[in-house]
């Protein structure tokens, strides 16, 4: 099978539920008030230019509990990672919903003020001359670079300004120069912490100047790095081959930088076809279902440390959700297997939406499937005293990474929507959209009209002018019990249906699946229940606690506890089954709906209850996962 290619930022737009989403986050959500919000990390440190840092600077406010404290200057890294993911997402987001005022009075200028920050050599980035590549600790040189030019080559993927593209280029190769592939060792440090590890993701930044411009030499650097990183002994060894290769070992690390160095080894593997990193990649693979809830999320809070997944005693950072789904995104690109496609949709339409606020404004630090409150305690190796569990639209006392990367989150779904291949064009996720492309010399529109994952129906339109010869293959999901396609003839090759023909004008396709409600058996001996590509809930009614307060009307953390006793003995036999209705909506708009009209088991009285499920996203406290009865429902009808 041919490898696919990502299209341009902003040939793929929202529409529907998910454009009214995002507006909502951008124009009235943390998306666009973020920095208004945590004014002093993301605007007024102007760490890339004027506040970089020397060996002169001892202190830097970061938005943490230990804000004011004498850390060691190489450390002090964390607003470059808050201000350019944030900026990333903000941007993205501008870009995608058309907001034109925005983009030029925010966008524009943010760019040009990044590109006149570089040095006369071209250098971008965070530390003055005296710690600049001489690094011997914990430092963030390599991470603030990555984050920074992913949102200046957005940038230059949406506005074809040449400009970005070659500051970005020269900046690179400041790096390349210091550090240069074969002849040093970037990541021999003592004593190395989050931002050593985080900066293997300039891969990121290698690999997509390798797309843009064909130059074959960023992805060998990449390869370097990588390379260089698994030889020295650092704290974040989840990505090593050798422990990989070992079938004993489990994922130790902190789970951010786990879930985000899966797309440096398989920049690698894809790259240099050599087969012991394949095998590795395989074994990453095969462990990453270990930590996997059923939601789709990876554990992490914040570390791994050997242990799988638990529904209600494992939780997930919300920047692995993002960095788990960029890493899924990549593989699906690499190698257009439908099964990455699924895993993304899993995880965004579920695990993402579900640690969202309903209202829009907040996110969860951490959450857990099974979310029985949200009163701030993070549970077993944290210390108790810090507030994870709660939602809030900036978690400046914990660390200001979560909420970008919420930002970040719906762009890059978008951004996997649709690819390139040999033969045309493929649309790997489903939901409203639209995208616009030249296949075959002629200008091709196609829009998703749909209110999917809430509908099984998909109207596929597709506009040519003038007539082209392509193909067009559209994802069957793997939960699909049936496909119909009405409009044109087609193929079906494994997961995907091929539509080869000449286009001329607007062709209309309607595409229906069948999905029924099944249960869901998981490691550990756990069920749950899911219909189509979204996991069901039993809601659990609770009480809102107002917390810290941001000075902007509706933005304040939010608590919740349980407004009655929670009943946590719910069993589901396997027999279970489970009927789709219309629900009344809300707030959450979409997501109330379907519901599911079923029975539970109470195991503590010992009887069968009807209850009614609701897709995760539309919940703030719930029940996902359930033991199972050894009743049978046939039995006790």
């Amino acid at each position: 099978m041919e490898r696919p290619v990502a299209l341009p930022v902003g040939a793929i737009r929202p529409a529907g539920w998910m454009l009214e989403q995002m507006r909502r986050d951008l124009e009235h959500g943390f998306v666009g008030r973020l920095d208004r919000l945590a004014p002093e990390q993301l605007l007024e440190d102007d760490i890339y230019h004027r506040d970089r840092l020397t060996r002169q600077v001892r202190r830097k406010d970061v938005g943490t509990h230990t804000t004011g404290a004498e850390w060691e200057v190489q450390f002090l890294w964390w607003n470059s990672e808050s201000q350019s993911n944030w900026w990333d997402g903000f941007l993205r987001h501008a870009v995608l919903t058309g907001d034109r005022a925005l983009v030029r009075e925010r966008i524009e200028p943010y760019v040009r003020e990044k590109l006149a920050s570089a040095d006369q050599d071209g250098y971008l980035g965070i530390y003055g001359p005296d710690l600049r590549y001489r690094h011997q600790s914990e430092n963030g040189e390599l991470w603030a670079q990555a984050t920074l030019f992913r949102a200046l080559l957005a940038w230059y993927e949406f506005s074809a300004d040449a400009t970005v593209l070659e500051a970005v280029r020269r900046a690179m190769h400041v790096t390349m120069r210091a550090w240069p592939a074969g002849n040093s060792e970037p990541f021999r440090v003592t004593e190395p912490h989050a931002g050593t590890g985080h900066g293997l993701m300039i891969a990121d930044v290698l690999d997509s100047i390798t797309r843009l411009t064909g130059d074959m030499r960023y992805r060998d650097y990449a390869v370097f790095l990588f390379e260089d990183y698994c030889r020295h002994e650092l704290p974040e060894a989840d990505i090593r081959p050798g422990n990989l290769l070992d079938p004993d070992y489990r994922f130790q690390g902190h789970g951010v930088h786990s879930y985000e160095h899966l797309r440096a080894l398989v920049i690698a593997a894809y790259h240099t076809q050599k087969p012991e990193y394949h095998a590795a990649l395989a074994a990453y693979l095969e462990k990453l279902e270990f930590v996997l809830t059923a939601s789709g999320a990876p554990i992490g809070d914040e570390w791994i440390l050997g242990r799988g997944a638990h529904p209600s005693n494992t939780g997930y950072e919300y920047c692995s959700l993002q960095e788990l789904l960029h890493s899924y995104s990549l593989l699906l690109e690499k190698t257009g297997d439908a099964k990455w496609a699924d895993r993304i949709e899993w995880l965004f339409y579920n695990a993402a939406q579900g640690a969202r606020h309903p209202e829009g404004r907040s996110i969860c630090y951490l959450k857990t499937d099974n979310a029985f409150h949200a009163m701030g305690q993070v549970h077993m190796h944290r210390p108790q005293d810090e507030e994870r569990v709660k939602y809030s639209p900036v978690h400046r006392d914990v660390a200001i990474c979560c909420v970008p990367n919420a930002g970040r989150i719906h762009p890059y779904f978008l951004q996997a929507m649709y690819h390139r291949t040999a033969g045309g064009l493929a649309i790997n996720l489903y939901g409203a959209s639209e995208v616009r492309t030249v296949l075959d010399g002629s200008e091709v529109r196609i829009r998703q009209c749909t209110d999917y994952p809430f509908e099984d129906t998909v109207r596929i339109e597709v506009e040519c002018s003038p007539a082209a010869t392509f193909e067009l293959r559209l994802r069957v999901p793997e939960w699909a019990a049936d496909v119909e396609l009405e409009g044109v003839s087609f193929g079906r090759n494994g997961n995907w249906l091929e539509i080869g023909r000449s286009w001329n004008g607007r062709t209309r396709l309607d595409l229906r699946f069948t999905r029924i409600a099944r249960i869901l058996e998981h490691a550990g001996g756990t069920r749950s229940v899911g219909c189509g590509p979204l996991l069901y809930a039993l809601p659990i009614s609770h009480r809102e606690i107002r917390g810290a307060d941001y000075g902007e009307a509706g933005f304040h953390d939010i608590y919740a506890q349980p407004s009655q006793a929670v009943v946590t003995d719910w069993r589901l036999p396997g027999d279970a089954a489970f009927e789709a209705v219309t629900g009344a909506g809300g707030d959450a708009g979409p997501f109330f709906n379907p519901l599911l009209r079923g029975r539970l088991y109470n195991g503590r009285e010992g009887r069968f209850h009807p209850v009614e499920l609701v897709p995760m996203g539309s919940t703030v406290l719930r029940q996902v996962s359930f033991q199972p009865a050894i009743v049978s429902i046939r039995e006790n009808l």
